[in-house]
């Protein structure tokens, strides 16, 4: 189960020192609404995302949240500050119901092959059990399973969910291949896993932007320091602040098992 409320009623009571990316404007609209629920996080406003990355990479700030700061150059910073090959994201949703869920790829340049899923699920599973969210896995594909003679990247998309979906299950996790049907993998899963980080894109604007649904923020699942990445056309971001400081209450993120 994805206890979003619980991970924002903890960031709130939290003490940890959030940096964020934002206009003095910006800045002071997210403390006056953080204020105005009684959440005693202390913000850091940085218009860098250099400055913002080399604070939490030196521990002067506990955890970070991109804001408004461009999102090629802040991921550039990540990956050099950091020594990364890549930055993986995973997104903490809410759907129209009211259901919590993750999604993931979500970075349109991520996700992109069976290995590269698999370790993005693994890093995922890894990061979040330090709340203790254990959820349940569904993989989605181009077409539904019977669609596989509908054309090449149909099927090649359908056979990489059912092989992603074999490799997963046989490391343990709980996982199942919906193909196209991403309504009935909502329905029943937790986290769920686009075909490539482009799907993924379209699925988190589809919900957030147009679908009436909430996206709290991305945090970088394979980065030992607590970082939350955000769309730039958010209009409140006190929820990925809460998100970030409530992750901070957890410790440090886990690395994923071997």
């Amino acid at each position: 189960m994805i206890n979003v409320p619980r991970l924002l009623s903890r960031g709130c009571s939290s003490k940890a020192k959030v940096g964020i990316g934002a206009s003095r404007k910006l800045f002071v609209e997210t403390s006056k609404r953080l204020s105005a629920v009684g959440c005693d996080v202390r913000l850091v406003r940085f218009a860098d995302p250099t400055d913002l990355v080399a604070s939490l990479m030196r521990s002067k700030i506990d955890v970070a949240v991109r804001g408004t700061l461009g999102s090629g150059e802040t991921m550039k910073d990540i990956r050099l500050a950091f020594k990364l090959p890549v930055v993986m994201r995973t997104a903490i949703m809410q759907d129209s119901k009211g259901k919590n869920f993750l999604l993931t790829p979500v970075g349109i340049d991520e996700g992109n092959g069976i290995e590269s899923r698999t370790e993005l699920v693994e890093r995922t599973m890894a990061y979040f059990s330090a709340i203790r969210w254990r959820p349940r896995i569904g993989i989605l594909s181009k077409g539904r399973l019977e669609d596989v003679g509908r054309g090449e990247a149909i099927r090649s998309s359908i056979e990489e969910g059912e092989l992603l979906t074999k490799k997963l299950t046989s490391k343990g996790y709980q996982a199942r291949h919906y193909g196209i049907l991403i309504e009935d993998a909502l329905r029943r899963s937790d986290l769920i896993v686009a075909p490539d980080g482009v799907t993924g894109n379209l699925i988190f604007r589809s919900i957030h932007f147009v679908g009436g649904g909430k996206a709290f923020g991305a945090p970088v699942v394979n980065l030992d320091k607590i970082f939350v990445d955000t769309s730039r056309a958010k209009t409140d971001f006190s929820d990925s602040v809460m998100i970030a400081a409530g992750m901070a209450e957890a410790g440090t993120p886990r690395s994923p098992r071997a």
